[in-house]
C-alpha cells in the first residue's frame, strides 16, 4: 500500500545516576521536590525500558567527628520498582553537604557514556559544598575546586551532567 508506513525509533540504551543532597538545609519541600523528581524519572524510566536509574542521596553521618555518607537508595538494575514505595518514605535530611568528596566515592562505580549508550549524572542541591570535623576542613574555594574537578571527571569519562539548584 503506497499510503501505510511504518516508522520506529531507537535510542540507545541510558544510564541515568541522581545524586541528592540530603543536607539539613535540604529540609522540607526541597527534600520533597527532589524526591518527587527522582520518583518520577525513576517510574518514566521503567515505562521505556531501556533505562536504568540508580538514585544516592550524600549527607554526613556520625556524632561529633562525622564522616561523609552516600548511599545507593535504589539501582534498577537490582531493585524493584516497588523498594521505593517501600523505602523513599523513610529518606531523611540531616548533616552537612560533602558534594565532591561523595561525587569522588561513587565515581568507579558511574557507567561511562559512549557511542551505544547515553550516560547522565544529575545533581540536586540547595548550596555550597561544605563538610567539617576535628581532622577536615572541606569548604569554600578549595571544596567547590574540589567538586569542579570531579564533574570535570564524569564529563571525562563521556557522562552529561546537569546540576540543578533548589531554593
Amino acid at each position: 500500500n503506497v499510503f501505510s508506513h511504518t516508522h520506529t525509533d531507537r535510542f540507545n540504551n541510558a544510564y541515568l545516576h541522581i545524586s541528592v543532597d540530603a543536607s539539613g538545609s535540604m529540609s522540607g519541600s526541597k527534600w520533597n521536590k527532589a524526591m518527587t523528581s527522582c520518583v518520577a524519572m525513576i517510574k518514566a524510566a521503567d515505562m521505556a525500558g531501556n533505562i536504568e536509574v540508580v538514585v544516592s542521596i550524600r549527607t554526613t553521618h556520625g556524632r561529633d567527628v562525622g564522616v561523609p555518607l552516600i548511599m545507593v537508595c535504589y539501582d534498577s538494575r537490582t531493585d524493584k520498582l516497588a523498594k521505593v514505595k517501600r523505602v523513599f518514605n523513610s529518606l531523611d535530611v540531616s548533616g552537612t553537604t560533602p558534594e565532591g568528596l561523595c561525587f569522588e566515592a561513587i565515581a568507579k562505580d558511574l557507567v561511562p557514556g559512549n557511542s551505544n549508550q547515553d550516560s547522565y549524572f544529575i545533581n540536586f542541591s540547595d548550596g555550597q559544598p561544605y563538610f567539617g570535623n576535628g581532622d577536615i576542613n572541606y569548604s569554600g574555594e578549595r571544596a567547590e575546586n574540589h567538586t569542579r574537578k570531579q564533574v570535570d571527571n564524569m564529563k571525562a569519562m563521556g557522562m552529561n551532567v546537569l546540576s540543578y539548584f533548589i531554593s
